[in-house]
């Protein structure tokens, strides 16, 4: 029999056993799921560790109940069950023993603890250095980020302002980037495109050409190119210059496109200038060499530092002075006046005399200071006028003045002797004026010689033809004139003037022209052997001559005046088939030679 007191102690014990054992998994069930280990073996050993406790705590709580309810055989399936968990919990376990047994001890877990602990403490204070590098780091990528925005600055104004455009390419030439595009261009009309989206027909194949060629040789290339844009082009100088791949392959290019517009209208502007200034200097200087005008500059010290001298005058004058141009007395003269140029910083002008080789020259000289654009005395600009050919024209006229004064005289002396002759020879007036009209006219044939030789004189050939030319019939072939050339003095060619005028006469009145058949012959040549003119007079197919019974002024003309005034040797011959006559002058007698005056000359020396 059951004693009631020991039955209710009974279901105490067991009911306060069963609760024990459902709070012992619950707290491991709650410590696991704290630490979050429901994984691998341990979750499997927590979970068979619970429901082997739980199985035991149904077993107590099911003796409790058969205590008052006598179920027996519920009671010992329970049992059943709590065996069969227990053998299966030691099976798992023991299959699980080498594994559980490789976990770490608590010692080692706390050992384990501690150097996780120092590992954690490390790891703090490393991270603690690394917040400082990092804030180092912050510090000097804020600073650099900084000067890179302003670098970045700086280059887009310079960029900007100076009109260059940076790109880069890729090796198809298709753009990855591009800063400060240009002809209206915007960087997303440029990025991702290559230069035939861009770029025109024309400038695009100089363009593709160079790239192509950098890309293929890997050396820079740098070119210009033309671009058209609206209303004219744009210039531009491109440098390209290719980008190296780490095995030095060339994956690309980077270059940049200078706009170069305003420099090339700037050398084409100065070309232009260039040309002008070139063609303005030539007419310059055809100007002055036409005019015959020499223009120079001269340092302080009167050296030559430009002038358009050339060999006609002296040669080249650049780096030399006018002591190392110039003779005494000239030199002083020409030195003061570009001395008292720059003293007195006016305009001096004056005419001077001067020796270059060995020909004189006359210049008028014009000297003006040249001052510096700041107001310094830099030396002298000065322009010579050649005046030598007007000075020359001016002393010839002054001899041709006095000349044409002594020959006035001469000439009227002449004429009185022609008349005064004339007279004593002529019988009524009538023939006194005709003779002495023929005479005079005669004179002035030869005055006329002179006067158109610039009184320098005749040849022999004029002459004759002069005094014979009025006398000569239609049929030329009568006079026959042969000789060399041979020029005669004023003198001498007054005096055979004369003399030809008297014998050209002659033979119109009586002799060979003074019918239909004669012939006159004026022949001449020079002796050298003896320097002497051998001038000759044959007259043929005339009247029959027969020599005068009376000399008169022809003859004497003719002889008398010509052996004086020549020194000839005058032979007449009045031979029946006609007059001849031979003159044999000397050569110094009838040589056109310079008067004393003109030999003195200082301008044809």
């Amino acid at each position: 029999m059951w004693r009631p007191d020991l039955v209710a102690l009974h279901a105490v014990s067991d009911t306060a056993i069963a609760f024990a054992y459902l709070a012992i998994p619950l707290a491991i069930l709650a410590l696991a799921r704290r630490r979050r280990d429901f994984t691998g073996d341990t979750g499997h050993v927590v979970v068979l560790f619970c429901a082997f406790i739980l199985a035991c705590a149904v077993t107590h709580i099911g003796g409790v109940l058969t205590l008052w309810y006598p179920a027996y055989g519920l009671y010992g399936l329970s049992k059943a069950a709590t065996a069969l968990i227990s053998i299966i919990a030691a099976v798992i376990l023991w299959r699980l023993l080498p594994t559980l047994t490789r976990l770490p001890s608590i010692s080692e877990m706390e050992t384990i603890n501690r150097q996780l602990l120092a590992e954690v403490e490390a790891r703090k204070q490393a991270y603690q250095e690394l917040e400082e590098i990092k804030g180092h780091l912050e510090e000097q990528v804020s600073a650099r980020t900084a000067e890179l925005d302003q670098i970045k600055q700086l280059y887009d104004a310079a960029t900007s302002g100076a009109h260059i455009t940076v790109f880069a390419q890729d090796e198809s030439l298709r753009y990855t980037w591009v800063h400060n595009p240009r002809l209206g261009l915007r960087t997303e009309d440029v990025v991702g495109h290559v230069d035939a989206d861009i770029v025109p027909e024309g400038p695009l194949e100089i363009i593709a050409e160079h790239k192509q060629r950098a890309l293929e040789t890997g050396e820079p290339v740098n070119f210009e190119v033309e671009v058209p844009e609206a209303g004219g082009s744009v210039w531009f100088r491109m440098d390209v210059t290719p980008v190296l791949g780490p095995g030095g392959e060339v994956t690309g290019l980077v270059g940049t496109a200078i706009d170069i517009t305003r420099a090339k209208r700037l050398e084409s502007m100065r070309a232009d200038l260039s040309r002008r200034l070139s063609a303005t200097v030539q007419r310059f200087n055809l100007a002055l060499r036409s005019s015959e005008i020499l223009v120079f500059s001269q340092d302080r010290d009167l050296r030559y530092t430009w002038s358009n001298w050339s060999a006609d005058y002296g040669g080249p004058a650049i780096g030399k002075t006018d002591d190392d141009l110039y003779e005494e007395p000239e030199r002083t003269a020409i030195i003061a006046l570009k001395r008292a140029a720059m003293e007195s910083g006016e305009a001096q002008s004056e005419e001077v005399r001067v020796k270059m080789g060995d020909a004189h020259y006359w210049y008028v000289l014009t000297v003006e200071p040249d001052f510096a654009p700041d107001g310094e005395l830099r030396g002298v600009i000065c322009a010579a006028v050649d005046i030598t050919e007007r000075k020359d024209h001016e002393q010839r006229m002054r001899l041709v003045m006095r000349e044409l004064s002594h020959r006035s005289k001469n000439l009227l002396a002449v004429v009185q002797a022609i008349a005064r002759q004339t007279a004593q020879q002529a019988d009524t007036v009538r023939e006194f004026l005709e003779k002495f009209g023929d005479r005079v006219r005669a004179l002035a044939a030869a005055q006329d010689l002179l006067v158109a030789g610039n009184w320098s004189g005749a040849s022999l050939a004029d002459v004759v033809s002069g005094q014979l030319g009025h006398y000569v019939p239609e049929d030329g072939s009568r006079v026959i004139v042969q000789g060399p050339d041979v020029q005669l003095s004023p003198d001498a060619m007054q005096t055979l003037s004369l003399a030809l005028h008297e014998l050209a006469t002659n033979a119109a009145k009586y002799g060979a022209l003074s019918n239909e058949t004669g012939t006159v012959h004026v022949e001449w040549d020079v002796d050298t052997s003896a320097d002497v003119l051998d001038l000759s007079w044959r007259e043929e197919g005339g009247p029959p001559v027969s020599e005068p019974s009376r000399r008169g002024f022809g003859r004497i003309v003719i002889e008398r005046n010509m052996a004086r005034s020549l020194s000839a040797d005058v032979e007449l011959a009045f031979e029946p088939t006609g007059l001849r006559g031979r003159f044999r002058i000397p050569l110094t007698q009838i040589r056109a030679r310079a008067t004393p005056e003109l030999e003195s000359s200082p301008l044809l020396s």
